[in-house]
Formats: C-alpha cells, structure tokens, sequence
C-alpha cells in the first residue's frame, strides 16, 4: 500500500484539513495509502510552531531538495564529465578529490561522494582494483619459496641515510613484473624513490642477462645527478648487479615490502595489464603509453602533485632532461 513518491500540493492540503479535523496521522495515511512513518515524518519536518500549513509545507520541501542538489557537486554535468574520465584513466576518487582541491584552491567534491555516484552510474570497474566495495584488506602469510641465493650483497641497511627518508632526487627501487603463467616475457620497473616517477622496459625473459641489459640501457638514459642508489629484491634475475652502473642494495629475504613504493606501482600496472596478459604481445609504443598514464596520475603523497610534475620540476632547476 505504501509508495515512496514525493508528496503533492493536493496531498499536502489533504493533511492540512484532515489534521485541523483532530483526524490521527493513521487515519489520513489510510486516506492517502502512504506509511504512517511518512505521514509522522512529513508533519514534524514542515509545521510551525505546531501548526502544518500546506503551502508552507511544499514550499520548505522544494527548497530543501534544491539545497541537496545544490550540496551535491557532481550534479554538475561538466565536473560529472571530468570524473568519469579520470576514473577510467586509473585515477582513484581519493586522487580525482585531492587534485580537484590541488586546482581549485578548495576542496570541490569528496571522495566518498565519487564512490558513491561512481556505484550509482556502473562504473564499478574502473574503481581502484575494481571492487564493488571496499574491504579492509586481509593479510595472508606466504608459503617459503625457498632460499634465493646470490651469495653476500650490499643489505638495504647499507644504504645512505638520504634513500630511507627520501630527502633526496635519484634513488630508484626496481622489480619485475611477470606475465602469464609467470614465463616468458617480462617488464622491468625502475621507480624514482622521491617523485614516484616510473621507467618501464620489456625484457624478452627473466634470466639475469635480460635483466641487466634492461637496467642498464634504462639507467643509462638518467643523467649521473639523477643515478645515485638502486634497491632490489633478491631474485636471481639480479645476480649481475654489479654491472648495473650504480650502487645496488638488497631487501632482506622475503621482505618486498622494504621497497613498498616499486610494489605499489606494480599493482597500479595491473589495472593496464592484468596476470593473465601474455606481455609478448606489448609494443614498446603500448608499455611507453601506460608509463606516460602513470607518471601523469596525480598522487596523494606527493600533495596530489603528478610524479613527472615533481621530477620534471627538479630537472629543470638542474637543467638536465627528465628520463623517458
């Protein structure tokens, strides 16, 4: 019997005469097949002084949805348009709120208030790792994969003071990212520690030699003020280090997440190229369009800044050329 339908001038008065009766709020929801909640709610939220007037009643209700419009930013069909296509750039709603707020010198539109609408228009799938909701995330122990061994190498303790608080420009921290089934062809990630900025390299395998061949001819390309420290973990991809061109330190043992920031960037990557995507099929002009989307996806921890605004900035002050 109950509707949800927004109340009418002609309800509205109906109420007003049935209630100047002494009629019961259950009496005039009979006569009007609403719920008695809607008729007790409509009563408390639009009368005066204990008086409900009709009239006055329709009048508050239209200006309090057009405050809730007004409230609500992503009524605006441009800010709408600009949301849904940083959504499926890759942005998150946390990002497209900060850097909307980076802009416009205050805040515009909250993250949740995306989540929302991003729900509400089905776009779903472009939400970070997209999730229908979000769950906090459950952290599982890894079966051993047994030892790694490349012998004694330069511990991640080793490394100088400035790389751990990130103070300074031209530490990186590298990884492979693999393909399907986790053979064949590989893509190298090297990743400015300071700027987040990123480098992508595909390698034909995952053997040492490709490595190697990948790092250099990347690092190769990075001006000497800018190619100062490189963390890895200890894969045996890794075992040439020392022809890398620059100083190299080791995660400990098991311990990925001491290079945190190379892990995250990898699961960025995923949304563009996904566990089951055999990489062989990548051109280098592909994997370079996915690097520029990256580096040009503003970031929460640099201000909401980009990674290519913050290094570019810098090589620019040093006159040098940012990496490509």
């Amino acid at each position: 019997m109950a509707h949800h339908k927004k109340l009418s001038s002609e309800e509205r008065s109906v109420i007003a005469v049935l209630l100047q009766e002494g009629r019961s709020l259950r009496y005039i929801a009979g006569k009007l097949q609403r719920s008695v909640s809607s008729m007790s709610d409509e009563v408390r939220r639009n009368s005066t002084a204990g008086i409900y007037d009709a009239f006055a009643a329709h009048f508050q209700s239209g200006i309090r949805r057009w405050d809730a419009n007004r409230k609500n930013p992503l009524k605006d069909q441009e800010l709408q348009a600009y949301v849904r296509a940083q959504l499926k750039e890759g942005w998150s709603p946390e990002v497209i709120a900060g850097r909307l707020e980076d802009e416009q010198g205050a805040a515009i539109v909250s993250h949740e208030t995306i989540y929302q609408w991003a729900y509400k228009e089905g776009l779903v799938e472009h939400l970070p790792r997209g999730k229908a909701r979000r769950h906090r995330k459950r952290w599982r122990l890894k079966a051993s994969r047994g030892a790694q061994g490349l012998g004694v190498v330069p511990r991640i303790e080793e490394r100088p003071k400035a790389v751990p608080s990130r103070r300074r420009f031209g530490d990186w921290e590298g990884d492979s990212m693999l393909g399907r089934r986790q053979k064949g062809v590989i893509v190298s990630v090297q990743q400015e520690r300071k700027s987040r900025y990123i480098v992508l390299t595909k390698c034909r395998d995952k053997s040492a030699c490709q490595t190697t061949r990948a790092i250099v001819r990347r690092m190769n390309k990075v001006h000497t003020c800018l190619r100062r420290t490189l963390t890895l973990d200890r894969g045996t991809e890794n075992a040439e280090y020392k022809a890398f061109g620059l100083p190299v330190f080791f995660c400990d043992p098991y311990s990925s997440w001491q290079k945190g920031s190379v892990e995250n960037v990898i699961g960025l990557l995923r949304r563009y190229l996904p566990k089951g995507l055999d990489l062989a099929t990548m051109t280098p002009k592909q994997l370079r369009t996915i690097q520029d989307r990256l580096n040009s996806r503003p970031r929460k921890i640099l201000g909401f800044k980009t990674p290519a605004e913050v290094l570019s900035s810098h090589c620019k002050r040093l006159g040098v050329r940012i990496p490509t």
